[in-house]
């Protein structure tokens, strides 16, 4: 079996775990078993996560302009084209669009595929994507909406939002770290790399959870949330590599960080949206939809991109 099949099917242990636990009501309330996993897993594991692979290795921020341009310029054109072609779906496309499962299921599945040794790179990515997923999708959700009415006040939220976000510090304090001796960095990230290791079969759990208890979501399913898949898992891919090939072939963009930031662009919705749509009473259903459905439909792209990213990528 060919490597990144065995290391992408490995990833799929805790999520059963997490389907089963639900399908046999092991929690007495698993919504609220979802919701404090998530919000562990989002304040403390996965942004351990991100430091240890900054602080830990001797990556340097990129200068290559194109790493710090696909991601936003993909993003752009991705809720363009959600606005001209579905107007009425475009406030949710726009939240799924921006705020894919790159921390969740991106990290650990870009260090089974591609290695450790680009976990910087990843780590660095994740924070560019969690940026712009705590501030350009809940402001197009609302912006957006049809029956929206006064949402001013609503929209003030994502930039104090966006700040307690330990996810955005992570990396900037992964590379603050470095101004520490070498010592006292090695110490500080044994303590924290058991935290950080925690981060994937958690949040794998929590995704299986989450699929279990939401599956009746399935039964009432529409043009509306094909849009999301197609968006999510065939558009916004197609745009990466796309951007990713130009930028490569133009010097603006190295293969090690192309191949992650392809790989990080097939991830699912995250499902973080829901609990955004939900704080915005705004497209609850839909997001919810589009979590469940994007996520099984991923068990089929994620493979495919892991294929591509490590025999077609290394031909460019």
């Amino acid at each position: 079996m060919p490597s990144w099949l065995l290391a992408t099917l490995a990833l799929l242990a805790p999520a059963l775990l997490g389907i089963l636990a639900g399908a046999l009501s092991l929690f007495d309330e698993p919504e609220r078993a979802i919701d404090n996993l998530n919000r562990f897993a989002l304040s403390f594991a996965f942004p351990a996560l991100i430091w240890t692979g900054i602080a830990g290795s001797d990556f340097g921020a990129p200068t290559q302009l194109g790493f710090w341009l696909v991601v936003p310029g993909v993003l752009l054109v991705s809720v363009a084209l959600a606005r001209a072609l579905a107007p009425r779906h475009a406030s949710t496309l726009a939240l799924v669009c921006a705020f894919g499962n790159v921390a969740y299921l991106g990290l650990p599945i870009v260090e089974q595929v591609l290695g450790a040794e680009v976990m910087g790179t990843a780590s660095l990515a994740t924070g560019i994507h969690v940026t712009l997923a705590l501030t350009v999708g809940p402001y197009l959700l609302l912006r957006w909406d049809p029956g929206r009415g006064d949402s001013a006040s609503a929209a003030r939220a994502p930039p104090m939002q966006l700040l307690r976000q330990p996810l955005l510090w992570a990396p900037p304090l992964g590379f603050a770290a470095h101004a520490l001796g070498p010592e006292a960095r090695a110490a500080a990230v044994s303590v924290l790399q058991p935290l950080g290791r925690a981060a994937a079969p958690v949040a794998l759990f929590v995704l299986g959870l989450y699929l279990a208890c939401h599956r009746h979501r399935l039964r009432s399913l529409g043009l509306g949330d094909a849009l999301h898949v197609v968006f999510k898992l065939l558009a916004m891919p197609a745009l990466t590599f796309a951007a990713a090939w130009g930028a490569h072939r133009l010097g603006w963009l190295g293969l090690a960080q192309a191949q992650v930031l392809c790989l990080l662009s097939t991830m699912p919705a995250a499902i973080t949206t829901f609990a955004i749509a939900k704080g915005a009473q705004r497209g609850t259903e839909a997001i919810a939809r589009a979590i469940v459905l994007t996520t099984l439909v991923s068990g089929l792209t994620i493979p495919c991109a892991a294929y591509l990213v490590t025999t077609w990528l290394p031909t460019w």
